[in-house]
């Protein structure tokens, strides 16, 4: 093999911080914020110049979900206080109904009111913040993570830290310090497709309303006027034999999603778009990232024309923008001291250990075909272990967001944005604890993690002193609805219970 030889250099450490988050997104997010607020000296690292993740760098719109079916509030803490800010800042109407998957709620927001949302929390926790920087390497010293290597305009630099967070969504820190991991699924290896989120704007939503009315029958489960009237936000999905036929006069993308699914922002007349997709993408490639950027931004393009022609008040819609980059579904699981399944959470499990909860559904884009697999949310409420928070291996070194230790099924509930951001509170919590007590991650009491968790408003199964917040207008009245209009089914719906 060809290759250069680089020659071996001492390395100026830059930062010591007691806690080290490695990557801005919804998990960093909650891993910072909560660590600095139990009184620890925590650095953020992330390679753009803004944080969010997929919630601002890949533009993924509405948050999913807050609510399990009976409008009970099930994820709060730093991601409920995210959105109170947004609504306050009229970058989001808050938790609203859907007419799309069976969900409880979504929570749908302007991307640039979220950038400063969370420039603010982070500045009030007192989290220190390096933009522009890239993780690099990390090392270790028997068998415990001490620090890391990044890239910046500054030149490679280290940082030392009593403990690291990976919150890099590829659990690249992980992988790195030689942890064990996985890819997607268990018998292949396949992973779920990329999607590229985008904006248009134009959108005239009278005749908008219009047409939905007109044309229910295209629509998941035939929306009523009422409910198409009564939405804060409007949620359209459907269109699977229309665009059949558009694939094969060559007038939609035969790559893109089979169906329209997009959500209304909170700006007049814009809507964020879920309906690019690559699929035998892997996003640890970089080869098949370069890749997936130009064809979806060329299926953004195309769809976009296609909704123009078919859907009433797309006519002067045009895109408004696009995902700074694509968004990444799923890459590698870190093998944990314990690994969620699919019956953990169709089955409602509670944890002797658990911080933070979920209540998504099993939703599976295919890696190949066309079916989405979806389970409807907010049926089940489950709660994430610590212990698949703990890649194997090492110590010192916590795991959050979607790349924790679980099944590609069950990873398919546990991966979306506002679960994430739960995760990360939890890690935070549990990272402060050990610095502040001096002890390893594996040491950590979860006892106390988990009371410190609820003090600081979160939500968490059988505990004591977490009171219900339901709102009954969240309360789930369509469940089980068909996915004919969106080549999406449910193959788990014998197994919950079981």
């Amino acid at each position: 093999m060809n290759y250069i030889e680089e020659s071996t250099r001492r390395i100026p450490v830059m930062a010591e911080p007691d806690v080290l988050v490695v990557g801005g997104g919804p998990a960093g997010i909650g891993a910072a914020v909560a660590a600095a607020r139990n009184g620890v000296k925590v650095l953020l690292l992330e390679r753009y110049g803004f944080v969010g993740g997929n919630l601002t760098v890949a533009m993924v719109n509405p948050m999913f979900t807050f609510h399990d079916v009976n409008g009970n509030q099930v994820i709060r803490g730093v991601a409920g206080e995210v959105v109170d800010r947004l609504v306050k800042k009229t970058a989001s109407p808050g938790h609203v109904t859907d007419l799309t998957f069976d969900n409880a709620s979504m929570s749908p927001f302007d991307p640039e009111g979220m950038k400063l949302v969370l420039f603010e929390m982070l500045k009030e926790a007192g989290v220190e913040l390096m933009l522009h920087t890239t993780f690099s390497d990390a090392y270790a010293e028997e068998g415990r993570i001490v620090g890391v290597i990044v890239e910046s305009k500054s030149g490679r630099q280290a940082i030392r830290a009593k403990t690291v967070i990976d919150c890099s969504a590829d659990a690249d820190v992980a992988a790195r310090i030689g942890a064990p991991f996985v890819k997607g699924r268990e018998s292949d290896g396949a992973m779920q497709p990329v999607t590229l989120f985008y904006r248009v704007a134009g959108v005239d939503m009278g005749r908008l309303k219009a047409w939905m009315k007109a044309n229910r029958h295209l629509l998941k489960d035939s929306p009523t006027d009422e409910e198409i009237d009564s939405q804060s936000a409007l949620a359209f999905l459907g269109m699977k034999e229309i665009i059949q036929a558009a694939v094969e006069r060559g007038e939609y993308p035969k790559d893109a999603a089979p169906r329209i699914l997009m959500y209304e922002l909170p700006r007049e007349g814009q809507f964020a778009v879920n309906c690019t997709r690559l699929q035998g993408i892997d996003g640890t490639n970089v080869l098949d990232l370069t890749r997936a950027e130009i064809e979806t931004r060329h299926q953004a393009w195309a769809v976009t024309e296609f909704m123009k022609r078919h859907i009433g008040g797309f006519e002067d819609a045009y895109v408004l923008d696009t995902g700074v980059q694509v968004g990444i579904r799923e890459t590698r699981h870190i093998v944990g001291d314990y690994t969620m399944t699919e019956e953990d959470v169709l089955n409602s499990r509670a944890f002797e250990d658990g911080v933070a909860c979920g209540t998504f559904a099993i939703d599976i884009h295919p890696p190949e075909g066309e079916q989405q697999v979806f389970t409807g949310s907010g049926k089940a409420v489950y709660e994430i272990p610590y212990r698949s928070l703990l890649p194997q291996g090492v110590d010192n070194l916590l795991v959050a967001g979607r790349c924790i230790s679980a099944t590609h099924n069950a990873f398919g509930s546990v991966r979306v944005m506002a679960t994430a951001m739960g995760i990360g509170q939890g890690a935070g919590t549990a990272a402060a604890l050990a610095v502040r007590q001096g002890l390893k991650t594996r040491e950590v009491p979860v006892a106390e993690v988990r009371r410190l968790l609820i003090e600081q408003g979160q939500y968490l199964l059988d505990a004591e002193g977490v009171e219900e917040r339901r709102d009954a207008g969240l309360r789930l009245t369509k469940i089980d609805g068909s996915g004919n209009t969106a080549s999406h089914h449910n193959p788990f719906a014998r197994k919950s219970g079981s």
